[in-house]
């Protein structure tokens, strides 16, 4: 994901008395590296931390505060963005518990993950394994492939309903900020990224503007065949969110 650096809010006021009107020139700031859409030259900024406080500003911005009118309120200012909409990340359980599985019936758990970001430029949850469901290297239940003839992968989902065939863990997404033409419906999965095999985490959810809230739920599914070894397995999901500045 790219991260650039973009400043919030920008207002420059003119003032003509009795000078001669002067030509005022812009640039384009960016780089290699980064890209600046609205500059503004403060004094100082920054987060001071002391005994027992933690204190985030901005000193020397031109225009900044609340202003009213009837029917109209502007905010700007670098530091509303924490007091409209601050930065939450939410899951609604941290043990997803799917029973004693049996051959050829599937069994399925959920939760939920809520997230709220200001944002201006979106957010993404991205998700990944540390391994297979195992109970050691060697015994583990497969990643899904999906079915045969609807193959899925770990960024695109595909249908899931052979339950003779087709088996192994995979997930279904639904809700706010999912991407529906994907995940088109509840028998609709991928495969997680797997961290032990080196990969690297897939986008679950996202949006590219500020978010007040949004929540989708994580259907976890495992299905195995009469050859499956017998045992307690196990493995670790991750879910990162990180707000795109």
């Amino acid at each position: 994901m790219k991260k650039f650096l973009k400043l919030i809010f920008f207002l420059t006021l003119s003032i003509y008395l009795i000078y001669p009107i002067t030509k005022v020139y812009a640039d384009y700031l960016h780089s290699s590296n980064f890209q600046i859409d609205m500059s503004n030259l403060n004094m100082t900024g920054g987060q001071k931390t002391g005994a027992g406080i933690t204190l985030n500003d901005t000193v020397g911005q031109s225009i900044q505060g609340q202003f009213d009118i009837t029917g109209y309120r502007i905010r700007t200012g670098f530091q509303y963005i924490n007091s409209i909409i601050p930065f939450s990340f939410r899951i609604s359980k941290l043990e997803i518990v799917l029973g004693t599985l049996s051959p050829y019936l599937p069994a399925t758990d959920n939760n939920t993950l809520t997230i709220s970001n200001g944002s201006a430029y979106g957010y993404a949850v991205t998700a990944i394994e540390n391994s297979r469901l195992q109970i050691d290297a060697t015994n583990y239940i497969i990643d899904t492939s999906c079915d045969a003839a609807t193959p899925c992968s770990r960024t695109n989902a595909d249908i899931w309903s052979d339950n003779d065939h087709s088996f192994g863990f995979g997930y279904n997404m639904d809700g706010d900020d999912v991407d529906t033409l994907d995940f088109a419906g509840d028998t609709y999965f991928r495969p997680f990224a797997n961290a032990s095999l080196g990969h690297d985490p897939v986008s679950v959810m996202e949006n590219t503007a500020a978010t007040k809230s949004a929540t989708a739920t994580v259907t976890y599914k495992a299905n195995i065949s009469g050859s499956q070894t017998a045992g307690n397995y196990q493995n670790a999901i991750q879910f990162i969110a990180t707000p795109t500045f």
